[in-house]
Parts: C-alpha cells; structure tokens; sequence
C-alpha cells in the first residue's frame, strides 16, 4: 500500500488488476500485435463499470476524445480503445475463472496492510453474509448459462443470479466482497442451478484461495438445515443462520420442552438509548428430528425500542451462547443486512447499475460484466477503507453519486496523470487550462 500521503490508492489497485488482466490468453485465431488486446477490452470494461457510466454507449460516445484516451491509459493502462460491439465480443468467450485471481490479488493487499483486522468482530472467524441477487432477466433474450422459469409456458423467463458474500462488521460501513458464485444453468443438468449448488462451489473456492482464512457465515432461513450446516462445518466454518419458527417445529418443540425443565436460559437488560433486550437461548440441541447428529445453539431475541417498537428474530448458531456472548451473536446475526444493504442497494441504486444490461452475449458476457462491476465496487471499498485522499474527496462531495459523476467528469474534460492528482483537484479545485499534470507527486 502507498505510505506517501501524496498518493492515490487506486493507482495501486487498478495497474495490480492490469497485471493479471495481460496474463488472460486469447484465444482469438490469428493474434497480431495491431489487434486491440484483450488486457484492453477487459480493462475498458472495467473502466466503464468503476466510472459508473450508465450505459456501455455513454462510454462509447467519448472514448475517442484526446482527454479520454489518455485517461484510460494513464489511470486504467489502455493503449487501445475498443468500441462497444468489439469490447462484447472480445469479453464474452473469456471464462469467468480468469477473473477470481484479481479478487484475491486485491485481497492479499489488504491482508499485507493489515486492514483486514479492522473487520475483526468475532474471535471464531471473520463475520461474511451470503446472499443471492439477480443482475439479468428477459423473456426473448438468452445464452446457454441462462436459468429459466416456466421453460413451456407462454410467458418464460430468462435470468441470471449470484451468491455474493462480503466481509462486515457492525457499525462499520465498509465491506469487502470476495469474488460471487455465478448462479447459472450448468452443464449436463437439467435442472435450475440454484443458491445451495452455488453456495457448494463457493466454499470450495474460498478453501482454494483462501485457505487460512476463518470465516463465520451469516445465512438466511434457506439455509437453515442438517446438510448444509454439515457442509459448513466440513469446511472448518462458523455459522449464524436465520432459523424461522415455521421451518423449526420440532427444534421450537425441544426449545420449550427443555424450557420446561429450566434448562433454558434468558439474559435481558436496558440499553442507554432506552431500547431494551431480551434473550432465550441454549446450547446444544439438535436442528431437527431427522438430524440428531447436528447439534447447534439457538438464539431467540427480542427489542422494543423506547416508542414501543418490536423487532424480533431467531438465530442457529456454532458460537457458544452465554450472557457475555448473546448481545455479540445477536448484532452479528442482524449485520446480515449488510450484504443487502451496503452491497447490493449500492450496487442497484448507487451508480453501479448492477441490474442495467450491459450485454448479455452467447457465452459468458453477461456474467462477466457482473464480476467486473464488484471488483470496481470491490476497489473503491478498499479506497474507502484504506486512502485518505478518496475519503477527502468523498467527504468533499458529501454524497458517492455526486463524487461518481465529478471524477467522470473530469475524466471527460481534463487529462489526467494519477488518481492522486484526480482527487486532489476535486478537494482543492485547479487553475486554468486543460491538463492538471501539475499536480502530479513526486514520489510515483
């Protein structure tokens, strides 16, 4: 990481993902050195998504100004531009996998900076929310990777999803998104894939790459059943899983039956707002009657704030329960809603346009595009966590959609050495002319 202040941590981020992007083989017959590469396709796709340009047109439409294409080659490494139809078809056969690698580059850096301890919140691993969201639909529009609802009916549905998941922690308002698990039709089924398959794949590529990494996986109620509790627990997980009183008969049954016999504990106390707290829980009980060999924690809680308001939910966990761990238990279950809410409303509403089809293609396009718009969520979020100057700058705008459209602006305008430079004319404004180089550090 930079240890100049006259620096700009993107300028780390994004040539580190240039790196690895000039390492991705083409496969294009006849390869030339005057062809447009393919390190530039993938980098222009990039740049559209981390400029927040709402369509790939928008991008087209300025990309062969003089101010332009020196921005992209000094900020993102492009030599050559390609148009919007030539960026599709270049992109589209490139298989996913290429892209976990800048994921987890990006990550080790911030291992390395020892960032990744300001996420620390529970001493049994790393809090990360899963969840599942789509990012295309049509009804006429498809490839081979599409899942499909009501295949022979007349109103069939064509869509793509993913399993995200993101490192948190409560009272924090940075994440830090892992690469998602594509939810696409796979080969030689004929069924749907579906969050479960995906979740399958997706710890199997955490172990992969992230092998030392202790992670304690916040679920929704889909989740909350004998086999894939045994299959987080295979993968040395911890867990808090959302567990519905109507899919928990049996495991609200024992609840009261060890209730009973005063085997059930509660813990409840007033906090100094004036909300107030109560607890049941106990350790070791079986999740069900068909899985006696899953024992698990259950947590029920209760808050009512000072108006009288009521929120409630109930938890599974493989954390040990007791009055000094419920209340860290309880906010860790609740911070579920970050991958939610920090991650995909900000994906959807902030700028990224996570739902705008971008294109969709024959092959893997369209799931592309999606991983390359969270590794541009995934940079900034480490700008946001790590460099004071995109922090100045943010602050400076007050808002990150008034701070998307300034830097694009200047993007569009103004020729552009570093992202320092970028960042501190926005913070201090610049004088007269067409080139802020000026401001460029010393120290590169």
């Amino acid at each position: 990481m930079p240890s100049s202040s006259q620096s700009a941590l993107a300028d780390v981020l994004i040539k580190a993902v240039s790196q690895h992007a000039a390492t991705i083989p083409d496969k294009r017959p006849n390869h030339c050195d005057d062809k447009i590469s393919l390190h530039d396709a993938i980098m222009s796709a990039l740049a559209v998504m981390h400029l927040k340009y709402p369509s790939l047109l928008a991008f087209e439409n300025g990309r062969l100004k003089e101010e332009v294409a020196h921005n992209l080659q000094s900020l993102y490494h492009i030599k050559q531009v390609p148009c919007d139809t030539y960026m599709r078809e270049l992109i589209d056969p490139v298989d996913t996998s290429h892209f976990r690698k800048m994921y987890t580059i990006l990550f080790a850096k911030v291992q390395r900076s020892n960032w990744l301890k300001r996420f620390q919140y529970l001493d049994e691993g790393y809090l990360a929310p899963i969840d599942g969201t789509g990012h295309y639909a049509s009804g006429t529009i498809h490839c081979p990777e599409c899942c499909c609802k009501n295949p022979k009916g007349k109103s069939t549905q064509y869509y793509h999803q993913l399993l995200a998941i993101c490192l948190v922690k409560p009272g924090m308002k940075e994440v830090l998104p892992l690469m998602p698990e594509p939810i696409i039709q796979q080969v030689d089924t004929s069924k749907n894939d579906c969050e479960k398959n995906a979740l399958k794949r997706l710890l199997e590529h955490i172990r992969c790459e992230h092998p030392h990494l202790k992670l304690v996986l916040g679920l929704d109620g889909l989740y909350s059943d004998g086999p894939t509790i045994k299959l987080i627990r295979s993968y040395g997980h911890g867990f808090i899983i959302v567990a519905k009183d109507g899919d928990h008969q049996s495991l609200i049954k024992t609840m009261d039956e060890k209730d009973a016999q005063g085997l059930v504990k509660r813990h409840e106390y007033t906090d100094d707002r004036g909300y107030r707290h109560w607890f049941r829980y106990i350790n070791k009980v079986p999740i069900n009657n068909s899985h006696h060999d899953v024992p698990v924690n259950y947590l029920e809680y209760v808050e009512r704030s000072p108006k009288g308001k009521k929120f409630s939910c109930t938890w599974v966990t493989e954390i040990a329960l007791t009055p000094e761990t419920v209340t860290k238990v309880m906010r860790a279950g609740r911070a579920r809603w970050k991958i939610e809410n920090e991650t995909f409303n900000t994906l959807k509403t902030q700028g990224y346009n996570l739902e705008h089809n971008y294109g969709h293609g024959e092959q893997h396009l369209a799931t592309n595009l999606a991983m390359l718009m969270f590794l541009a969520f995934l940079i900034d979020q480490i700008e946001q966590l790590a460099c004071p100057r995109f922090r100045e700058a943010w602050h400076h705008q007050q808002s990150k959609i008034s701070l998307w459209f300034t830097i694009r602006s200047l993007f569009e305008w103004f020729l552009i050495d570093c992202w320092y430079s970028l960042f501190v004319v926005i913070t201090q404004g610049h004088g007269q002319g067409k080139s802020i180089r000026s401001l460029m550090p010393d120290t590169a």
